[in-house]
């Protein structure tokens, strides 16, 4: 049952690759639509590695061969390997963790404490 189970969550890795690859083409395909703008550098260096592989849908084709192109990319780390860069500066340049401030972030250590109120009927 173990080796059955090892099999189909290799097909799940599979079909969410595919999944991946699939939104990402859509992503580059939206960006498209909004040309000439602009778009982070992050996400024009992804952009220009995805159109590398695969060039915009300006008529209708099929899209096998271009979902295979984009899961190859994700599969061989490529868009991983042109993202990274631009995360690293980011997490360098952020010299600290902004704090969240939120009433569920708070630890009972750190939760600031009720002042008392007087009791009006106590003497």
């Amino acid at each position: 049952m173990g080796g059955f189970a090892a099999r189909k969550c290799l097909h799940v890795v599979e079909h969410v690759e595919q999944v991946l690859a699939i939104e990402l083409l859509a992503a580059c395909q939206a960006i498209e639509f909004l040309r000439p703008l602009k778009t982070t550098k992050p996400l024009e260096a992804v952009y220009n590695l995805v159109r590398s592989v695969v060039k915009p849908w300006d008529k209708d084709r099929y899209m096998a061969p271009d979902i295979d192109a984009a899961t190859k990319l994700i599969q061989e780390e490529k868009v991983w390997k042109v993202a990274k860069p631009f995360m690293d500066h980011y997490h360098e340049v952020q010299s600290l963790e902004t704090p969240v401030h939120s009433p569920t972030s708070v630890t009972h250590s750190s939760a600031p404490r009720a002042k008392k109120r007087k009791n009006p009927f106590k003497h």
